[in-house]
């Protein structure tokens, strides 16, 4: 059918590069103290997703990180905004919460090298993905993936178990990228010296290899979220070697729930792009067909996307935090008025 093939409509691209920092470099994150990196487990990358229909482009980024000092945000959107000509408030720019990660967000002086290098590394991932964009269809899905993490005050609190796929395919349906979004910090590993991507890695490495294409994960407002069943006073949890079966266990289970809901997907070539922002709350949403992408900076609880669930419950609505590293230790205050200009920014954009 012609429709399928049809260049005007929606496209799509994507490219990954390695961000992992050298061996003997500083590994830190928001749990184990710092320590000098000694090997690789698997490699920490950044992967980007170009998508067009219409004449409208966005870009979704994500670095294999814990979180990216606000400056460097800002040179990394710059960036990119250059090599792909594109505004920067259509980079939906994200990170996977990994705690083995290299400490981006503040300011190390035996990282000044790979800051200043970091931006050319994004910006050649979004050239490799311009270079790929080819015809494609959409369609999001949402399931409950119950027991899987953990509220940290304790069991059958309010958790959010909400895990949201979105799958973009070619005409004959395989896969050219798969978007998963989940509430759980990548923590599981315990005080390693290798550099690793925790769960999000191997889930989507697991999905790639399941013929999805390429995966980005998206972490959810998970600030007082952990994984398993590691409540704060839980004295007997299961998985408590935190090594690297129980990140495997945890990757693979994400990423067999998020293969079977991206086989659920309607797919769509009639894509709508649209692009909102709030720069007093830091509020970014993005429509793309059926799926509401919705970013805020800050720290915040799984509450933040609980409300702005409840408030769209028939809507597709994919919301990331913590971009700029908030640890556990700092308090992360419930943003009411990001709620609000969000819900008055996804109506305009037609939630329901």
């Amino acid at each position: 059918m012609p429709g399928k093939i049809e260049p005007t409509l929606f496209q799509a691209g994507t490219g990954k590069v390695v961000i992992t920092p050298p061996i003997g470099f500083v590994i830190h994150g928001p749990e184990h103290p710092e320590r000098l990196s000694t090997g690789i487990a698997d490699d920490l990358l950044v992967r980007v997703i170009v998508l067009e229909s219409q004449g409208s482009r966005v870009l979704l980024i994500s670095l294999d990180v814990w979180g990216l000092a606000e400056s460097l945000a800002e040179a990394i959107k710059d960036a990119v905004s250059i090599s792909a000509a594109i505004d920067k408030k259509s980079i939906w720019l994200t990170n996977t919460g990994n705690g083995t990660s290299p400490p981006l967000w503040r300011d190390e002086p035996q990282y000044a090298n790979y800051i200043a290098y970091l931006p050319e590394l994004v910006s050649g991932a979004v050239l490799a993905a311009l270079d790929s964009m080819e015809p494609a269809s959409m369609g999001s899905s949402g399931t409950l993936l119950p027991d899987v993490s953990t509220f940290i005050d304790g069991p059958g609190l309010p958790g959010n178990p909400a895990l949201f796929v979105v799958a973009i395919n070619r005409a004959d349906r395989t896969g050219i990228a798969r978007i998963i979004n989940f509430a759980c910090p990548a923590t599981i590993i315990g005080p390693s010296t290798l550099w690793t991507a925790d769960y999000p890695g191997y889930a989507c490495w697991a999905l790639e290899q399941n013929g999805g294409g390429l995966s980005l994960f998206s972490q959810a407002p998970s600030h007082d979220i952990r994984p398993f069943d590691w409540w704060a006073e839980n004295t007997d949890p299961t998985h408590a070697d935190r090594n690297s079966q129980d990140v495997h266990a945890f990757g693979l289970l994400l990423a067999t729930q998020a293969n079977n809901a991206a086989a659920e997907t309607v797919q769509r070539r009639n894509v709508e792009i649209a692009v909102r922002s709030d720069e007093t709350t830091g509020v970014q949403v993005l429509r793309v067909g059926d799926a509401f992408f919705i970013s805020t900076n800050k720290p915040q609880p799984n509450k933040f996307a609980r409300r702005l669930r409840r408030h769209f419950p028939h809507s597709k609505t994919i919301v990331a935090a913590n971009l700029y590293g908030g640890s556990f230790d700092a308090k992360a205050t419930f943003d009411p008025r990001g709620i609000k200009r969000s819900v008055t920014l996804l109506e305009e954009l037609g939630a329901t």
